[in-house]
């Protein structure tokens, strides 16, 4: 791996945001490769966590937190009318702020929705209620992509309803948010999962459509059934014959 400032700065941010120990002891037994890298390019690790925006005094003795504690903060933080949705709280350089990122450690809470909830809040009504921009939908999504947070539409839909509604407000559907951040849909999207019966199926109904069902048709544009079609039958022409199609004729 080659090593530059922003890759140590977002690798850095990554093991803070997982709970991970970051003291320059720590580090020397977990990920050497990154502490030498931070050492040359930065001057010492030091600097380089400051750079990530982190407090070093917390990296040397970060707090015990404990799930009565970020309740605590939490419902303070409601009660004086603050945002608590999850790119709100993590922009944040306070205790609340720590809190979110503390929550996520399996441990504790393992998400924020779950503190939240633990904390007596509906999760999905501190999402909606934020207030959006586009420039705010654009920064999560370009932080959620570089963190490798998932960023299907079914996930967000489910973890971050807010967002996803602001970006089909705004941008006029998720996929076309997504391109305005430079993130290509079809890179975020999950896989389905198909089986035999299911790719036989989709060929069929695929065939009643189409007046010709060849290969380069079903690539181009059903690129996930042509690619399961092949796991399963090793040719997309087997394929296509064990759905009961004919093949194509040529002239």
């Amino acid at each position: 791996m080659t090593w530059d400032k922003q890759r140590i700065v977002r690798t850095i941010k990554q093991l803070y945001r997982a709970g991970k120990k970051l003291s320059y002891n720590a580090m020397t037994r977990s990920n050497q490769p990154l502490l030498s890298a931070a050492a040359y390019h930065f001057g010492s690790w030091r600097k380089a966590i400051e750079s990530a925006d982190i407090d070093y005094a917390q990296v040397l003795r970060r707090p015990r937190w404990t799930r009565q504690l970020i309740i605590k903060l939490i419902k303070t933080a409601r009660r004086n009318g603050e945002d608590l949705n999850w790119s709100a709280v993590t922009r944040r350089r306070d205790e609340l702020g720590k809190a979110s990122f503390a929550s996520l450690q399996p441990r504790l809470f393992g998400t924020w929705d779950r503190a939240l909830h633990a904390a007596g809040l509906d999760a999905a009504d501190v999402s909606c209620y934020r207030r959006w921009s586009r420039n705010d939908i654009l920064f999560d999504l370009r932080e959620m992509h570089q963190a490798r947070e998932p960023l299907n539409s079914g996930t967000i839909q489910r973890d971050d309803p807010g967002l996803h509604a602001a970006a089909v407000r705004y941008f006029g559907s998720y996929d076309d948010a997504l391109k305005a951040a430079r993130i290509k849909p079809d890179a975020v999207r999950l896989r389905q999962s198909w089986t035999t019966a299911q790719v036989k199926s989709q060929l069929r109904a695929l065939g009643r459509r189409k007046k010709t069902l060849s290969s380069s048709l079903v690539r181009r544009e059903h690129p996930a059934l042509y690619g399961a079609a092949i796991r399963h039958f090793g040719t997309f022409a087997k394929a296509r014959k064990a759905a009961g199609l004919k093949k194509p004729t040529t002239r």
